[in-house]
């Protein structure tokens, strides 16, 4: 008889904040509603996530007024520097862009600012 294959297994997805400011990890769903589930970090910090491995998971990173809507799917482990997720023009209201895929299986889905819940004052 053969032996039984789990077909689903853990990957772990990193986010660095390798900034020199601090930035929110949240998931997306709960964006500007759930603020208890927001994670904090500091420049230097990092937060390991624990996704299922071929699932699909959505966060917004925020860095001052600066929001990062991302998709995550990956089959193995995954690093990600926040400050990939910033790169390019950042437009001064919701707007679609085409996404930007990183090589590591995680992509910028939309890129904005958010000026109704800045902590930092961004003058």
């Amino acid at each position: 008889m053969p032996a039984l294959i789990q077909s689903s297994y853990e990957v772990l997805l990193d986010f660095i904040n390798d900034t020199h400011d601090c930035a929110t990890v949240q998931l997306l769903r709960d964006y500007g509603s759930n603020t208890s589930a927001i994670v904090l970090l500091h420049p230097g910090e990092s937060i390991s996530l624990v996704l299922d491995a071929g699932s699909i998971y959505k966060y917004a990173l925020k860095s001052h007024a600066k929001v990062a809507n991302v998709s995550a799917r990956s089959w193995r482990d995954v690093r990600c520097n926040i400050s990939q997720l910033f790169i390019g023009p950042c437009p001064n209201r919701i707007l679609q862009r085409p996404p930007a895929v990183l090589p590591n299986g995680v992509t910028v889905d939309r890129l904005w600012k958010d000026h109704r819940f800045n902590v930092w004052n961004d003058s």
